[in-house]
């Protein structure tokens, strides 16, 4: 998972969550959650010089979950690779 995608994915008293979806392969979800972040950022308006894009996490987690995934312990079992 990009570093950016799990930041949003977030974590609990209990560990690190991440999004999960069966069947699913790596290549496919990077893609998912490169479409749920742009459609889910917008400009920054602070004028943070390292801090471009404002993301709305209530937006990702809804696009994410449209697209068929599950908040989940990161510890669950690894998504499938394409050989």
């Amino acid at each position: 998972m990009p570093i950016f995608a799990s930041r949003i994915a977030g974590s609990t008293s209990s560990g690190a969550l991440a999004y999960r979806k069966p069947g699913v392969v790596a290549a496919d979800q990077e893609q998912d959650e490169k479409v749920c972040l742009r459609s889910s950022s917008g400009p920054n308006d602070e004028g943070y010089l390292l801090l471009p894009f404002e993301l709305d996490g209530t937006a990702y987690r809804r696009c994410m979950e449209v697209r068929g995934y599950v908040l989940e312990p990161a510890a669950a079992a690894p998504r499938p690779v394409r050989p």
